[in-house]
């Protein structure tokens, strides 16, 4: 990074830990103001008597300490302050905007889910400042893609192209039909394959692609087309009432944006919140009227069909955002029954924590000691060699089940989402679970961000970075077993798609000014 705090051009030498000075040096400038908004807000919340007043400054303290940290301390790939801002988020928000879950607890138990949130912050910590001690970066040697030896900018340009238009064209054929035939030969469990290599495809194309687009190193005609890739891949990603996937296709556009300014780009933040948040309120209605009891999609929409459905969604939207009532639960947990839902409710993790407390304090209902976390390893058994393998969500079906949230048969028509701190509270208890959890991850944390900071971005282990990172960033309201499930799938299909186009390679950036 340049004097000013710019950033290098991006080149075949960029290192991850390049990129990373990004995130510090706006740490550096934003953590001043950000103290201070979070002192002032929870001023507030005591002069305004908020039951979650505590557990806001326990939230906001552990945050900060975890910044602050990282800031000093970082060197590559930047999870921690990630994870510190999502948790931030997460059980921080509904607090703020004073959501109706906290009436529905006394407030001696929001205070302890603040404490909770405390000690996860203050474990991972310590435990990744302790894991920054005893392991060392790794050597810069590299699984460089050959092509970007020389001119690896113009070779890095139409790679991502070529990434992006491969994946829309396969999504354009399948939403036509053409690949019905190649599906009906291939064994099961062979279609959700591709589909991961796909996804995988799409979100290293677009992150390669925005990053110079964040820089304005692609002309005019060049943006244009990334956009409207990117809204062809959306639309179509979507069109299943499924917004995760959607959601993590944009979250690689939003960091390759930051990554390569070191500035939040808020206007598309902006657009993407608002598109989101309304099209989450009538999700439900529409898998309602769409999807099968088994709670897998029936209808695969053609391309065709597309734009009535989005119009029909549209309007369900519209009626779940002006209707009055109690519209914003997520669902009736002993019906399963999915009502409309806000962006807010989707990210509300303290609702979680709140009645896993609730459910072992005064239900008295005892922790799992683990049993979600043993259920992971049969689920990387690639679902072509064991087509009756367990549902990827097979922890979280468990936890919604023993703490009485869902009956079985519930579990086939939605998923109640959960998170990790709420599962490892579930699995170890109060305090344990926080404590643990906070101290697995920072040491794996400082493991990867070791082993990576001096790999060169446009590399097998750039790709493999970047897609754990992705992977985290969209963890907030994922099991373990489903996030380690889907990014050891992506993981896996980005090695072997690499394989034939990589070699090691030990670069060192020239020295005297940047081209």
């Amino acid at each position: 990074m340049t004097n000013e705090g710019r950033p290098r051009p991006l080149d075949s030498y960029t290192q991850i830990g390049d990129l990373a000075e990004s995130v510090r040096w706006l740490l550096q400038r934003a953590l001043l103001p950000l103290l201070i908004l979070l002192v002032g807000e929870t001023g507030i919340l005591v002069i305004a008597g908020s039951r979650g007043a505590a557990a806001f400054g326990m939230i906001s303290l552990g945050t900060l300490l975890i910044l602050g940290l990282w800031r000093w301390w970082g060197i590559g790939l930047p999870i921690v302050p990630l994870i510190a801002l999502q948790h931030l988020i997460a059980y921080g928000l509904p607090i703020v905007v004073d959501h109706e879950v906290l009436a529905s607890y006394p407030p001696e138990l929001t205070s302890k889910a603040g404490l909770e949130v405390l000690l996860f912050s203050a474990a991972l910590a310590a435990a990744w400042r302790f894991g920054m001690g005893i392991f060392h970066p790794a050597t810069p040697a590299s699984y460089s893609l050959q092509a970007f030896q020389q001119d690896g900018a113009e070779r890095l340009r139409r790679l991502g192209f070529s990434l992006i238009v491969g994946s829309t064209s396969y999504l354009l054929l399948q939403s036509v039909g053409l690949l019905d035939s190649l599906y009906a030969l291939l064994p099961d469990g062979s279609s959700s394959v591709l589909q991961a290599l796909v996804s995988a495809t799409s979100f290293c194309g677009f992150f390669l692609i925005s990053m110079f687009v964040g820089t304005r190193a692609l002309p005019t005609l060049s943006r244009g087309v990334f956009w409207g890739l990117l809204a062809a891949n959306g639309f179509i990603t979507a069109s299943g009432f499924l917004i995760s996937a959607t959601s993590a296709l944009l979250a690689s556009v939003l960091i390759g944006l930051f990554w390569s300014t070191g500035r939040m780009p808020w206007r598309y933040l902006a657009v993407v919140v608002l598109l989101l948040s309304f099209f989450n309120l009538g999700k439900f209605t529409m898998r309602e009227r769409y999807w099968g009891a088994d709670g897998e999609t029936a209808v695969q929409f053609t391309l065709g069909q597309m734009p009535q459905h989005y119009a029909e969604w549209a309007q369900a939207s519209y009626d779940a955002l002006t209707t009055s009532g109690p519209a914003t639960s997520v669902m009736d947990s002993r019906a399963g029954s999915p009502k409309g839902q806000s962006l807010l409710e989707r990210i509300n993790n303290l609702q979680n924590l709140l009645f896993v407390f609730d459910a072992m304090e005064n239900a008295h209902v005892a922790p799992l000691g683990g049993e979600t976390y043993t259920l992971i390893p049969p689920l990387l058994v690639p679902r072509i060699f064991w087509p009756e393998k367990p549902r990827t969500h097979e922890g979280q079906i468990l936890l919604n089940v023993h703490f009485g949230r869902q009956d079985l048969g519930s579990t086939f028509n939605t998923y109640v989402a959960w998170g990790l701190l709420p599962e490892a509270c579930g699995n170890f208890g109060e305090r344990f679970g926080g404590l643990i959890l906070g101290a697995w991850l920072g040491l794996f944390f400082a493991w990867i961000e070791n082993l990576t900071a001096r790999k060169l971005l446009l590399s097998l282990e750039g790709f493999i970075a970047f897609t754990f990172l992705l992977g985290m960033a969209n963890s907030f309201e994922m099991v373990a077993s489903v996030l380690v499930t889907s990014i050891f799938q992506s993981v896996i299909l980005i090695v072997v798609a690499s394989a034939p186009f990589v070699e090691r390679t030990v670069l060192k950036r020239p020295e005297g000014p940047a081209p």
